[in-house]
């Protein structure tokens, strides 16, 4: 049964230090804060990001939610116990570069910073050229190439 015209628009992560994350992504992607705020009923901390390119005037088509802080108990009630889970496995976000030179580039820098996990290689004609890289929170992030999505 479709619900229409359904559209992914974000994606909501919990961290650990929202300050090292943003540093991650400006540092790693071109992506961009769109959206910061401070909830005052819940002190939680948020920040929007996205692509560069996908920003216009009025909103963002996409957008990652990067949440600090913990829901406080009449949010999630008592019975509810929080934990923070993380992309791990094969579980990741899958960045889209412009070369391969760029993925290299990525992976350099990740190999320095010592957070590559992968690559960079050339898997299949599907998966193309990638690598993978651990975030602040131990997230996984895949840049990738020559990946076709369809």
């Amino acid at each position: 049964m479709s619900t229409g015209n359904s559209v992914l628009t974000h994606i909501a992560l919990p961290v650990r230090n929202l300050d090292a994350q943003l540093e991650f992504y400006a540092k790693y992607t071109n992506m961009k804060v769109i959206h910061q705020r401070v909830d005052e009923q819940t002190k939680l901390r948020t920040a929007w990001i996205a692509n560069e390119r996908d920003v216009t005037e009025e909103a963002a088509r996409f957008v990652i939610v990067l949440i600090e802080g913990s829901l406080p108990r009449q949010v999630v009630g008592e019975t509810m116990e929080e934990q923070y889970t993380f992309l791990t496995s094969i579980s990741h976000l899958g960045i889209s570069v412009d070369s391969r030179d760029d993925v290299d580039r990525i992976a350099d820098m990740a190999r320095e910073d010592g957070i590559l996990l992968l690559g960079p290689m050339y898997r299949n004609e599907v998966v193309g050229y990638i690598c993978f890289v651990r975030d602040p929170d131990g997230n996984n992030v895949e840049f990738s190439v020559e990946q076709v999505l369809g």
